[in-house]
């Protein structure tokens, strides 16, 4: 008897309660179960989205697999079903399991090639891009949103979600507290603290319930929001909701809490500065002007005497373009890596019709349920307030469910250009680098890697997902094509989040 256990997923309470997925995904487990002479000893069964690490039945199946080493099977239906993020990707990585990905027909296990490892990390990569890029379109919908005056998301203290033409309204119960404070705080001899307090006194309280504290009610203070404007991506936008404080009063508190303060003389900008840490000391890497012209990078010395040389700004810069040579991957590993994105861009796009038949049935019964409270309302079965209540409510998650279809159908598309301008990147980082000013070099690095090392002649970069997993995969591609040739031995114990060295992941030294 062979053991192994089997993992299902859905995303949300809905999804169950509606008949997503769950019974389909065991049955086809148990038929492949069945049919490839394996036992199921056991089933976990999580009902959270996989874009986070953290899901309960997802812990306790790694816990059961740990104190059942007799049991080395895993059966899930698709990738996505068991990750969309890389940290539960590298728990199961780590432990020594068969993999069985039924409806993609992979088993994947320690035994298996490296380049099958990395194909299956570029899906793992792209299923996590195609959740961001989910979380992105829905931020563009937001910002539309804020462009249009209406606030896009939880409303402050003193404000409820669901005003009308506006999406927030003064909350009844603390509007009027929330300006006392400000009227409290511009009297003389008051300070913040005392404002706060006497606000509590009258039972002002967050929405959970729990007494203000100073930190809040000084950032509360300085919200625009509360004089009619709000600030969203670091842009200021005038609202449509109504204020709860006089422009004149906001300006006062303003000029009170600034309490004359100097601004800071501006410094020079150098274009690595704050990327780089000393090799040799680990303190940071500064910059400075030398006869009024020259650029040098040092050692600030910050952690003892260090014998670390400075460097020209002219030779960092090419010191720090020449990790990029290594993203170039040779032909026959790009169109290997093409052909993943688009098996899984296929997988995503069945992924996208499934979540969109769902948002479509949600969104009807939502207004379903809208269209029903108005007429319990109309015939007297309700008061007004609790219709105004349930219609908050119910307008508020249909313009959630809304914004999240019309997200699916962006993201779906941007989704296959992604990952295609991801290898662009790669194969032309370093020829594009050549062509920078240095403040272009500095943006283009900050995109592909971070933490770089300088010690002597030798830079140690650490790069961003996923172009760390493109140079792991490189690596292993020309560790097989070494193993082809005669006279050489090759290191097959690739990992595919830490490149052909088994102990660590290591930063490479570039020269």
């Amino acid at each position: 008897m062979i053991r192994a256990l089997s993992y299902l997923r859905v995303s949300s309470k809905e999804q169950k309660l509606e008949g997503f997925s769950i019974p389909a995904q065991r049955q086809l487990l148990q038929d492949y179960a069945r049919h490839a002479g394996l036992t199921v000893s056991a089933e976990f069964e999580d009902i959270e989205t996989a874009k986070q690490s953290g899901r309960t039945n997802f812990k306790n199946m790694v816990a059961y697999l740990r104190a059942n080493p007799s049991c080395r099977h895993l059966l899930v239906e698709k990738t996505d079903r068991l990750y969309r993020n890389i940290r539960d990707w590298v728990t199961i990585d780590e432990l020594p399991l068969v993999v069985h990905f039924v409806k993609e027909g992979v088993v994947l296990s320690p035994e298996s090639r490296s380049n099958e490892k990395f194909m299956h990390g570029i899906k793992v990569l792209m299923a996590k891009n195609f959740i961001d890029n989910l979380s992105e379109e829905t931020s563009k919908g937001m910002l539309e949103k804020a462009r249009q005056g209406m606030y896009p998301s939880a409303a402050p203290l003193g404000y409820l979600n669901g005003g009308k033409g506006a999406s927030i309204c003064q909350d009844p119960e603390r509007a009027h507290l929330v300006r006392l404070m400000f009227e409290r705080y511009v009297q003389l001899g008051v300070t913040a603290t005392q404002a706060v307090r006497d606000v509590n006194e009258r039972g002002l309280t967050t929405k959970k319930g729990h007494p203000l504290y100073i930190s809040t009610a000084e950032m509360m203070l300085k919200n625009p929001i509360y004089v009619g404007d709000f600030m969203w991506k670091g842009v200021r936008y005038a609202g449509r909701h109504e204020p709860l404080v006089s422009r004149e009063l906001f300006e006062r508190v303003q000029i009170k809490l600034a309490g004359g303060n100097r601004s800071r003389p501006t410094r020079h900008e150098f274009a690595f500065r704050g990327m780089l840490k000393c090799g040799h000391c680990g303190a940071a890497i500064t910059a400075e002007i030398i006869k009024g012209r020259y650029v040098y990078y040092r050692c600030t010395r910050r952690r003892g005497s260090c014998a670390e040389k400075a460097v020209r700004e002219e030779d960092l810069a090419r010191l720090m373009g020449e990790p990029l040579k290594r993203l170039r991957m040779p032909q026959e590993l790009l169109e290997d890596v093409r052909q993943a994105l688009h098996e899984s861009h296929a997988d995503q796009r069945a992924f996208q019709v499934q979540e969109a038949s769902r948002l479509t049935a949600e969104i009807l019964k939502n207004e379903g349920k809208l269209g029903r409270v108005y007429e319990d309302k109309l015939d007297g079965l309700i008061t007004s307030e609790f219709w105004q209540a349930k219609h908050n409510e119910l307008t508020a998650r249909l313009s959630e469910l809304r914004r999240r279809q019309a997200a699916l159908g962006s993201a779906q598309g941007d989704y296959l250009v992604t990952g295609e301008r991801i290898l662009e990147l790669s194969q032309n980082a370093y020829s594009l680098y050549l062509t920078m000013n240095n403040e272009q070099k500095s943006e283009l690095l900050k995109t592909v890697c971070s933490n770089l090392t300088l010690q002597g002649n030798l830079v140690f970069p650490v790069f961003h997902q996923p172009f760390d997993l493109l140079i792991d995969g490189i690596a292993a591609s020309e560790s097989q094509t070494k193993e082809k040739r005669p006279g050489r031995a090759a290191n097959t114990d690739w990992h595919p989040r830490r490149g052909s060295n088994p102990c660590c992941r290591r930063e490479r030294a570039v020269s």
